[in-house]
This record gives structure tokens, C-alpha cells and sequence, in this order.
């Protein structure tokens, strides 16, 4: 049966690949995809997010996606779009991978009912799936960090209090995947700081491990930090910059602050009730009944750490996704504990089936929707116009964000807005909005592409349809 499931959720990781394109929040595309196209000749310095001036983002996922489109393009000009769907396919064999350890880890160590619940809900978790495919910091780090726990050794039978098996084979490989979760995300050290703390003062650890790992994390540093001088061309520290930049000048803090406990209403909204409270309560009763154990210590400096800063985004925790199911199994090991065969009781039941009908929902919006509406007209506009094109009207720029101009999926020749001397040929003209409202192209304009789509007007009840925004495109009138 589990060979199967695993082809089964294979499969599904590579359609979300396919279908979830685009990005959940635009760092994720101006903070790699550009950085990379600026490496790549495509975008100049002040097309760039402010970050880049700044000097205060890592290097190393701008470099892993600047390598993957020369492979592609042979040392030339690639398919944008074709480098984007290879890097979400290897983010979600990434992911599967990280998945399968977990799985080992923790199968024998865990009865049947659970170990089975564990399989399914690393596999077929919707949110599990939508981060899986994102080739995003917060998801290379959080993957990376969860293979370094698990190549780090740990001796001895679980005690009352840790849920963690004994496992690992390597202090010194800990720390390299340690080393790297840091550079794909600064805020990683948390979690590493945390996993250091259950080391020293549960765990007890040998000065000689302990100085393994560490010795491990700073190759890793010494041997990537010439990535910074490729990327910003100068000799600098991006995770001090990052530092002084977000807390000691608090940048951060101008894109909105939130109290202390506002992670609580984040995680249970955005994570979909039920399922947002399943996710909150897993995480505190797996760190009541296992304290000793150092998915707790590492998870509890990590949220606490976030919870204490102004700035906060439900994104800032997707590390910690993968590691949802674990929480849940010990959640589940501590109620049968406490509760006995509870499951057995028709109100558990209707819970559990309330859960798993909401997942199947969420699970299929992923495979069917884009994580960006963005990248449709990006690709209208890229394989009709293969010669450059000069985009104007309200909304030039298809996927934006504060102070940056996109150019990773863009021709050389394409120019965003009027343009200002004369190009010999001219280029051909568009006129994009996007609205939900009724667009005001100019007159005689004909409409080249919407992704409004014809099906959906019967279902137009109570003009929900109208309520959404869609992209417009048009040829404006010669002259």
C-alpha cells in the first residue's frame, strides 16, 4: 500500500508544481527570481527591490535559480516559465523527500492508527502540498533545517517527555544543513538556537558533537559568503545588514505591526477552520506533553521569538509546516493517554471527517488555482510577443511590487510604459488593466486576452463574478 501512496502523492506533487504557478507573497519572486535576473543581464539595479540596495538578502537561492536557467537556456536565453515549473518540481521533491524521513523517523515509534494519520497528513496536507511547491525561503530553511535534525545523532529510547526516536549519523552534516537553512533564511537561527539549547541543557551533549555541528554551520558560512560579492558585487555581510536594517532601524515595523498573540488569530484564520485550530492546539499540547523534546525547544524559540516582534506575517511560520503532522501525531498520542480510545466517540468522529472533507476542498483549490493571477497574462504576453512588446494603461506592470519593475518573465526588448525614444522597428503596444469593474480601454480598442472565462457567467449568481478582479489586455487603435 505504501508504495502506492507514495506514487499517489507524487503525482499530486507535481500537478500543484504545475498548477500552483506564480508565488504567495512577492518576496518570493523579487527577492530570487529577480535578484537572478539581474545576475542574468535581464533587470538593472534600480528595477530591483529596496532590499537589494540595502545588501541584506541572501545569496544562495538567487544563485541555486541563476544556475538552473543557464542549465536550461545552455548558457543562453531560457523559457522563463519552464524555469519556474522546474524549480516548484524540485522544490516538491524536496519536500517529499523531507516527508519520507519524517515518515521513517517516527513509523515504528508510533501504533498503527497513528502511524498511518502521520503518513497521510505528511503526504496529502493541502497547505503541506500548496508550500511543498514554492521555491521560497521560508520553504527551502524550514526543509533544510528538519533534514539537519534528522542527520544529527541522537542516542538513547525516547523518554516520557520526548517524542523524537533515537536516529541521525552525523553531527557535522547537522550543521552544514544547519548552515544552509541560515542562508536560505536568517531567521532560521532561531530554530537552530533553539535545537542548540535542548543539546546543552536536555539533551547533555558532548563538547565534541556540539562543536561538530557548530564547526559544520561556519563552513558552510565561509564557504558561501563569496556568493554575497557575486550577488551585490561588494564585500558585505547581508545577515548583519538584515539586522540593522529590520530591528535596529525598524524598517520592518513600517509594513504594520500586530500584538504579541496575533499569531494565535493568524494560524486559526488563515489556516481554515477547523483545521487552524487543529494546527494551534497540536503545537501546544505536543510542547506540553514532550517539553523534553527538541522539535519542542526549536518550535517554541522560533514562534516566541516572532511573537515578540512588531512585524508579523502568517508566512514568517511556514517553516514549521512540515513538521505540522508530528505535532498532531503527539497530540493525538497525549489524548488516547488521557482519554482513552476517544476517536471511538461520534463527536471525535464527526471532527475528524469535518477536517478531512475541509482538506479535500482546500487540497483541490491548490491543484486547480495559481498561487498568482500574475503569471497567465505574463504568459500571454511572452509567447505572443516574442520580439519585445511596450505595455501601457493603468496597470503596465503585471506582477509588481513597492519601488520594483518584474522583468524575470519579460523579453529583452519589452518596455513597461510609454516609451521615451523611438524604437526602429516599433514595438507593438498593449493595454493592460486589471479590475473588477468594468474596464475603460481606449476607443477602438480590441480585446486580445482576458482570464475572465466564458463558463463561468451562467454561475454568475448574486455577480460574485463581477466582484473579482480579472486582467484585461487590449490592442489599442493604430496611431
Amino acid at each position: 500500500m505504501n508504495r502506492g501512496v507514495w506514487l499517489a502523492a507524487a503525482l499530486l506533487s507535481a500537478l500543484a508544481a504545475w498548477r500552483s504557478e506564480g508565488f504567495h507573497q512577492a518576496d518570493e519572486h523579487f527577492q530570487i527570481l529577480e535578484f537572478a535576473a539581474y545576475k542574468l543581464g535581464m533587470a538593472q539595479p534600480g528595477d530591483l527591490a529596496w532590499e537589494f540596495h540595502e545588501r541584506m538578502r541572501p545569496a544562495l537561492q538567487p544563485a541555486l535559480a541563476y544556475g538552473v536557467y543557464r542549465m536550461v537556456g545552455f548558457g543562453a536565453r531560457a523559457d522563463p516559465f519552464l524555469v519556474a515549473l522546474l524549480l516548484r518540481l524540485l522544490s516538491a521533491a524536496f519536500t517529499l523527500l523531507i516527508a519520507r524521513a519524517l515518515y521513517r523517523r517516527y513509523r515504528d515509534a508510533l501504533r498503527p492508527p497513528y502511524v498511518r494519520l502521520l503518513l497521510f497528513a505528511l503526504l496529502f496536507h493541502w497547505i503541506a502540498l500548496y508550500q511543498g511547491v514554492r521555491f521560497s525561503s521560508e520553504n527551502w530553511s524550514g526543509l533544510t533545517f528538519i533534514a539537519g535534525m534528522l542527520l544529527y545523532p541522537i542516542s538513547g529510547d525516547a523518554d516520557r517527555y520526548r517524542f523524537l526516536p533515537p536516529g541521525g549519523s552525523s553531527a557535522w552534516g547537522a550543521g552544514v544543513l544547519f548552515g544552509v537553512s541560515f542562508l536560505f533564511r536568517y531567521q532560521m537561527a532561531l530554530a537552530v538556537g533553539g535545537f542548540g539549547l535542548w543539546l546543552l541543557f536536555v539533551h547533555r551533549e558532548h563538547f565534541s558533537r556540539l562543536a561538530a555541528v557548530i564547526g559544520g554551520g561556519l563552513l558552510v558560512l565561509l564557504v558561501c559568503y563569496p556568493l554575497s560579492y557575486w550577488l551585490y558585487g561588494a564585500w558585505t555581510s547581508p545577515a548583519w545588514n538584515y539586522l540593522a536594517s529590520n530591528l535596529i532601524e525598524g524598517k520592518a515595523a513600517t509594513y504594520g505591526t500586530r500584538p504579541w498573540y496575533a499569531y494565535l488569530e493568524l494560524v486559526f484564520l488563515r489556516g481554515i477552520p477547523p483545521l487552524g485550530l487543529i494546527y494551534v492546539l497540536s503545537f501546544f499540547a505536543f510542547a506540553w506533553r514532550f517539553r523534553r523534546d527538541p522539535l519542542t525547544w526549536a518550535g517554541i524559540a522560533f514562534v516566541l521569538a516572532h511573537s515578540l516582534l512588531a512585524r508579523k506575517d502568517v508566512r514568517f511560520l511556514f517553516p514549521l509546516i512540515p513538521l505540522l503532522p508530528v505535532y498532531a501525531a503527539g497530540m493525538l498520542v497525549w489524548m488516547r493517554e488521557r482519554y482513552g480510545d476517544f476517536w471511538q466517540h461520534r463527536g471525535w468522529r464527526m471532527v475528524g471527517w469535518l477536517c478531512v472533507i475541509t482538506n479535500a476542498f482546500l487540497l483541490l483549490s491548490v491543484l486547480v488555482r495559481p498561487a498568482a493571477m500574475e503569471i497567465a497574462p505574463s504568459r500571454f504576453v511572452y509567447y505572443h510577443y516574442p520580439e519585445g512588446v511596450e505595455l501601457s494603461g493603468p496597470h503596465p506592470q503585471l506582477i509588481t511590487a513597492e519601488g520594483t519593475t518584474s522583468r524575470f518573465y519579460h523579453r529583452s526588448a519589452t518596455r513597461i510604459g510609454p516609451a521615451t525614444t523611438v524604437q526602429n522597428p516599433p514595438l507593438p503596444k498593449l493595454w493592460i488593466e486589471r479590475t473588477r469593474e468594468s474596464p475603460a480601454p481606449p476607443a477602438g480598442a480590441v480585446l486580445l486576452y482576458t482570464d475572465r472565462p466564458d463558463w463561468l457567467e451562467p454561475l454568475n449568481l448574486g455577480h460574485w463574478i463581477d466582484r473579482q478582479k480579472w486582467w484585461y489586455i487590449y490592442a489599442p487603435p493604430a496611431g
